[in-house]
């Protein structure tokens, strides 16, 4: 695992547009359903705009590409094609979840935390001389065992090299993440008799008892 925070890979790549409705080498998204007949209607400039927006909102994690018919840089992952599948991974979607699965393990590894991969619930990519792989998925937080979601940009290039940018709890989300589990009283009086010497804990409760069961 690499971690590479400060080089140009760090960055937000901007959106830029390919190929305009018409163009040559332009070849329409299963993704994009927007049609011209849909109002309102938007020039390649305006939609470029909106791409830039959604892109700088959601540090290019969260685009809905039915609004576009131009086709930018930033592109959907299809999760159960074989678009990245190869003799590892027999689809897109396994090879995502082999990717957020490590860069869980490694924010857990840095952060003491015990979160606990559920499934990718969706990808966006563009080109960075490999690919560059933005994966939102669950997490299952096992401070309340209620699934949230998390998020892993991921530069990866088979054979090349597997650049693990940052992992992350999705922004925004008005839920708080833990990734410990919850410890009651209950655990805290166990931990306190399994380490503390016997002696030490019998003088204790001796200290603790009233008064009135001293002098009786």
């Amino acid at each position: 695992m690499c971690d590479i925070d400060g080089s140009w890979v760090a960055w937000l790549e901007p959106a830029y547009l390919l190929w305009k409705p018409g163009g040559r080498g332009y070849v329409r998204p299963s993704c994009m359903t927007r049609t011209e007949e849909d109002k309102p209607e938007l020039t390649p400039e305006e939609e470029l705009a909106l791409m830039t927006k959604q892109v700088n909102a959601s540090d290019g994690f969260d685009i809905d590409f039915s609004s576009f018919l131009c086709v930018f840089n930033y592109h959907p992952a299809i999760l159960h094609s074989d678009q990245f599948a190869d003799d590892e991974f027999d689809t897109t979607e396994d090879l995502l979840k082999s990717l957020a699965q490590e860069a869980l393990d490694d924010h857990n590894g840095r952060h003491g935390t015990e979160y606990e991969f559920v499934k990718v619930v969706k990808a966006n990519f563009h080109f960075a001389c490999a690919m560059m792989f933005l994966i939102t998925f669950q997490v299952k937080d096992p401070y309340d065992d209620m699934v949230k979601l998390f998020q892993t940009r991921v530069r990866h290039g088979k054979h090349i090299t597997t650049n693990y940018v940052f992992c992350r709890p999705k922004p925004n989300q008005g839920v708080k993440y833990f990734g410990i589990k919850k410890v009651v009283k209950r655990d805290i009086e166990q931990v306190v008799k399994s380490h503390v010497p016997k002696d030490v804990v019998k003088k204790q409760k001796l200290e603790d008892e009233p008064l009135c069961a001293t002098r009786s």
